[in-house]
């Protein structure tokens, strides 16, 4: 049997603790297997059981519950939520491997002896997962890991209309990461052994207690991705901004090691700054920059290495607009909504004025009538280079897998455009996030980057500014009027610098 999607939803509230090694850690462990009215699953049940000797290895009391009915399955998820709720330092595990189906946008956890004959009975005869996922979050707990190992293909020979699997969790609570073990549309092995590819490898990383919460996702999909040659791509959605353990925290060290020397003839590196507010620090890397399935200016892929740099959260807003420029020239008002019908030329002014407003060194010489040039070292606000941006919004290179959209492969997920949009934009930040913490990379409003639009080398390129003129700029991301492939990271257009649209705005970068 073929299992086609486990997400895993880690809820966090504000004031979620760091480590683990003082909380009370409670686990409830689901694997629904022998069911009796559809298809029968091998791991299930050898999944739940090696997650429970593991979680108890991490320190958590652990429930465990085997081929359960919905009566079981619930009264385990009411229990779970009591002792979350009477310890409200602690941190929870929710565990469920088995059946999963999607039906009229919300995800239903099959029981085993569950007989489903048409499309209403998934509310009675199964476990409504957002209502599990309601009563967790209502416990107010510190931090709670959500895991679903739930088979994508459809059971059920009768359901054959609409989505198949578990829906894309679209308002992922802040502070959270979800993980997906396999694209959309792709299968996900069962393993060979005991245990599901996905389930071996993270119960292989959970056994080190050190790991911080992201790296022990992150490496769990790079081995699924190594494992299976690269036929299972898993996905991974971060919006943790402190680190977390489900173990311990390591150790600092006691002696803090000695300053790095200047190496002769080269000068030493500026020490590294905290990430201004309201932005992340992209790691830089080297990554494939376009996409040889997409449309011939996205052609050739090539190899492109970047320096790390920060980049806003979100797109400038009409708040952040006004409080420089004094006015608001956006189509569609709300202090939380993008800034648009603002030209390229007025966003170099906006970048310069608030680097000066602000006691940093602007990065833009010229004016509208002159050369414009960038001083990229400059510690003032900037525009991100084309490489940057795309770099940063296909996730970085620590974000081992290929996603049409910035964060995802469903578009509604992470995006605004025309099919959601009702013509118009929306606040920013209120899609998921990417695995690096960034919003609506796809859709909203299309972005200015630095670059006159042109051609792709066929070389490797390092810290490319693009081309050296050109007649537009380079626009990224598409917007709340863009059909799903302008969502696309890969996706390129390009702009007069002069001319406003109300589609389009901009988002910063610094140094």
């Amino acid at each position: 049997m073929k299992k086609y999607l486990l997400v895993t939803v880690i809820l966090v509230s504000p004031f979620f603790v760091l480590s683990a090694q003082q909380n009370a850690k409670f686990a409830l462990v689901i694997g629904n297997g022998a069911y009796t009215a559809i298809t029968p699953l091998r791991n299930p049940v050898n999944d739940a059981s090696a997650m429970k000797t593991t979680l108890e290895g991490l320190g958590f009391q652990v429930e465990l519950l085997t081929n359960a009915t919905l009566r079981q399955m619930n009264e385990g998820v009411n229990r779970f939520s009591r002792r979350l709720e009477a310890a409200t330092d602690s941190y929870g595990f929710f565990y469920y491997a088995g059946h999963g189906v999607q039906s009229a946008g919300e995800n239903y956890l099959i029981p085993v002896n569950a007989d489903i004959q048409r499309e209403a009975d998934f509310q009675y005869e199964a476990l409504n997962m957002q209502r599990t996922l309601d009563y967790i979050q209502e416990a107010g707990n510190h931090l709670n890991v959500v895991v679903l190992d739930a088979c994508r293909d459809n059971p059920f020979s009768w359901k054959r209309g609409g989505a198949r699997g578990l829906t894309v969790v679209s308002a992922q609570p802040p502070g959270s990461i979800i993980v997906y073990a396999t694209s959309a549309g792709s299968t996900a092995a069962d393993g060979t052994g005991q245990n599901g590819l996905f389930t071996t490898h993270l119960l292989n990383n959970l056994k080190n207690q050190e790991l911080e919460l992201y790296d022990l996702f992150r490496r769990t999909m790079a081995d699924v991705r190594q494992a299976s040659g690269g036929a299972q791509v898993p996905a991974i959605y971060s919006q943790l901004d402190t680190a977390a353990y489900l173990g311990r925290r390591p150790a600092a060290p006691v002696i803090a090691a000695p300053a790095a020397q200047p190496v002769a003839g080269r000068p030493a590196a500026p020490p590294e700054r905290p990430a201004p507010a309201n932005m992340v620090r992209v790691e830089g890397g080297t990554f494939q920059m376009g996409s040889a399935n997409g449309d011939d200016d996205e052609k050739p892929v090539h190899s492109v290495t970047v320096k790390s740099f920060y980049m806003a959260k979100c797109e400038v807003t009409q708040k952040e607009w006004q409080e420089i420029m004094g006015t608001n020239p956006g189509n569609f008002k709300g202090d939380d909504l993008p800034v648009e019908n603002v030209s390229w030329y007025d966003a170099i002014e906006y970048c310069n004025k608030r680097s000066l407003k602000e006691g940093l060194t602007p990065a833009y010489r010229g004016s509208r009538d002159s050369t414009i040039t960038c001083n990229f070292s400059a510690t003032g606000y900037r525009l991100p280079t084309e490489a940057e941006w795309e770099y940063a919004a296909k996730g970085g290179d620590k974000d081992y897998l290929i996603l049409s959209y910035s964060g995802s492969n469903n578009a509604d997920a992470v995006g605004w455009y025309t099919d959601n949009s009702w013509r118009r934009t929306h606040p920013v930040g209120t899609k998921q996030a990417n695995s690096l913490g960034l919003h609506d990379m796809s859709g909203n409003v299309w972005e200015w980057c630095w670059d006159w639009y042109g051609t792709y080398p066929r070389s490797a390129l390092s810290d490319p500014a693009g081309a050296a003129s050109g007649s537009g700029r380079v626009l990224r991301g598409g917007g709340w009027g863009s059909g799903a492939g302008n969502l696309r990271s890969a996706d390129r257009d390009s702009g007069t610098p002069s001319n406003r649209y109300s589609s389009i705005g901009f988002r910063l970068v610094r140094p």
